[in-house]
């Protein structure tokens, strides 16, 4: 495929070199030298982020034949799933040990990142559709791992069922947006939809197309009613698994899904601002409203996403805001990464402990590792939206962005009442933790690498909100979506 630059697209080169030298690598290495091989994971990662760095900034741009962009939403995406991934990466060195496959579950991971990455960066529909089933591959393998484990493998079943089904849909969704716009290319697509041939009667499956790929990008994002698959899957896949599809492929999805509507909706006599804002709504409800009655930390952190990708949603309902609407959704996506992997970090060191994942085994926690205690607790603040935490910031300026809307500045208030709602399930944690008068047990050695990440993260959602301004400036260099 022709290119003008090859240096635009390095992120994903390096990537995928780095996916196979992990592999390489475990094929090479003798058994007691495996160790290495997440050490080269994690590391490649962070190493990727250099390509990303040195073209953060530039002049938004496209590579073979406009359908892959280089700009600021694409570049953030890609930053943020390589962090993500190399905390993954970090929390599962232990956990997985004594899989027989330990070196393929890290290239997965990191072919994983770079499906992300390309999703993030499609501008066109064969891309999309191939960058989407790049993501949920990797997703299923990674969510049937523990192949002795009969909820393990329910996981990757169930995941494949919903994924499959929802490919299905979006594919004949874009099939018809193909057929209205007579391009792959979502620019020249959404070009020739805002003009139309008059009698061509194209309108109709130009917005049926839309609305049905909004199935594919809703599935990824977890979004109502297309949330179905999570709860089962988190609770089912290993917990390393379940903090990474937290985090990375709802990156992954929300891109593409803003990408998606920024460019093709002038095209369309469709509401689309206002489907997604009462999808964003049912979204916050229906997660927050369930999370309450869950006794799983998976289960209820399974929710949880749910319900803050309709907080997100809102920031893509108010639209591409140079000050508040899309730098509100990056802020929040940033805090996201650090408080929701703080507190899945957590469960891994307790349920290591207990060998199970109850909400229970937070009992007494207080007593028996105060300062654990106190690391869960400023998670459990951010994700509800309390300063002094990231959390609260990302809150901020997507509900600001609402309110200066002020066409949506009812979704503020909605939000704000679902913060209300989550305080009830977030906060029994912490009732259990310090309130809960059952003698507990002090956890044992935390797996390695747990506690360190424990420590980032914390940090990390402290000081977004103490020192924000870095965050703030770089997510208002993001440019418009092109």
């Amino acid at each position: 495929m022709p290119y003008t630059n090859l240096q635009s697209f390095a992120p994903e080169i390096w990537l995928c070199v780095l996916g196979i030298l992990v592999l390489c690598a475990d094929l090479i290495l003798p058994a007691r030298r495996r160790a290495a091989v997440p050490v080269l994971a994690a590391v490649g990662l962070l190493v990727c982020l250099k390509p990303v760095l040195d073209l953060w900034g530039g002049a938004p741009s496209t590579e073979f034949h406009g359908s892959f962009a280089i700009d600021g939403l694409s570049l953030f995406i890609k930053a943020f799933a390589m962090l993500a991934g190399a905390i993954i990466i970090v929390l599962s060195v232990d956990f997985f040990r004594r899989s027989p496959a330990y070196g393929e579950f890290f290239s997965l991971v990191v072919f994983l990142v770079l499906g992300v990455s390309l999703l993030a960066g499609a501008t066109d529909l064969v891309l999309i559709y191939l960058s989407f089933e790049l993501v949920s591959l990797t997703s299923y393998l990674l969510a049937a791992w523990n192949k002795k484990d009969p909820k393990s493998n329910e996981a990757g079943m169930k995941y494949f069922i919903y994924g499959a089904a929802a490919s299905g849909v979006m594919l004949y969704g874009m099939t018809l947006v193909y057929a209205a716009g007579g391009s792959t290319n979502l620019l020249v697509a959404a070009g020739s939809m805002m003009k139309p041939v008059p009698g061509a009667g194209l309108a109709l499956p130009a917005a049926l197309g839309l609305v049905l790929m909004l199935v594919g990008f809703g599935y990824k994002v977890s979004m109502v009613p297309f949330h179905a698959w999570a709860p089962d899957v988190y609770e089912g896949s290993p917990t390393p698994v379940t903090a990474l599809f937290s985090v990375a492929p709802k990156a992954g999805g929300l891109a593409v899904l803003t990408r998606v509507l920024f460019t093709l909706s002038p095209g369309f006599e469709l509401p689309w601002q206002m489907i997604i804002a009462v999808l964003a709504c049912l979204t916050m409800f229906v997660g927050n409203l369930l999370a309450i009655r869950q006794t799983d930390i998976k289960r209820m952190l399974a929710y949880s996403s749910i319900a803050h990708a309709g907080y997100m949603l809102i920031a893509v309902v108010v639209g591409p805001d140079e000050l508040w609407g899309m730098p509100g959704l990056l802020i929040y996506l940033a805090a996201y990464l650090f408080m929701n992997l703080g507190l899945f970090a957590v469960a891994i060191a307790l349920e290591r402990h207990t060998g199970n994942a109850a909400i229970e085994s937070f009992a007494g926690l207080a007593k028996t590792a105060p300062a654990l205690a106190i690391l869960t607790f400023i998670f459990l603040l951010s994700l509800t939206g309390i300063p002094p935490t990231a959390g609260f910031l990302g809150k901020l300026y997507i509900f600001a962005a609402a309110i200066k809307s002020r066409q949506w500045a009812w979704l503020a208030v909605v939000g704000i009442v679902n913060s209300v709602i989550s305080l009830y399930y977030y906060m029994n944690i912490a009732r259990l933790m310090y309130f809960d008068q059952r003698p507990g047990e002090r956890p044992g050695t935390a797996p390695v690498g747990v506690l360190p990440v424990i420590v980032f993260m914390a940090a990390g959602t402290l000081l977004l909100f103490l020192f924000p301004e870095m965050l703030i400036e770089a997510a208002r260099t993001v440019l418009m979506v092109r």
